[in-house]
């Protein structure tokens, strides 16, 4: 089993190979197994750097948030598999609220100090075809919830938590 506690404390920019195994869902896209992904930029180096760790529902999910360029497959609501990986990890020990829902975790962020001056939602759509991709909440803290509606519920639970490693260099 993978342990996203342990990944996410890593340092940015750490080489892939310091990770779990993973297998390529893209250029810059790798699965971990256990609903773990790796997002990486070549650009920063050799050996496939990591920017962040994400839990993502299915394979389908961690490539359409986390692709660059945006993901290119296709985002009818028909063609979204069924979670593989069961529901989100709690994120109590970021001091977020256990309810992962919308509507808790948007509360959470707007609450926090300095929340009016971070970009706290954001809908992302492909420049291509105007396909919506997410909606995402970002937390000044370096954690991202991605839902999969451009107008989530109040109840509607993430897709999709990537988490920025942090800069210790």
């Amino acid at each position: 089993m993978v342990d996203l506690l342990q990944l996410i404390h890593r340092p940015r920019w750490s080489k892939r190979a310091d990770f779990p195994e993973s297998v390529p869902l893209g250029d810059r896209v790798f699965a971990c197994g256990d609903g773990v992904y790796l997002r990486t930029n070549p650009r920063r180096g050799e050996g496939d750097p990591v920017l962040s760790v994400c839990w993502a529902e299915s394979d389908y999910w961690a490539s359409r948030v986390l692709s660059v360029p945006p993901f290119r497959g296709d985002v009818a609501v028909a063609t979204h598999p069924s979670t593989k990986w069961g529901p989100p990890p709690s994120l109590v020990f970021t001091g977020r609220p256990a309810s992962q829902t919308f509507q808790s975790l948007h509360a959470y962020e707007r609450s926090r100090e300095g929340a009016k001056t971070a970009i706290l939602l954001n809908a992302s759509y492909r420049m291509t075809d105007g396909a919506f991709l997410y909606c995402e909440i970002k937390g000044q803290d370096g954690v991202t919830c991605y839902f999969a509606s451009n107008d989530p519920q109040p109840d509607e639970e993430p897709v999709a938590i990537e988490f920025r490693l942090p800069d210790n260099a």
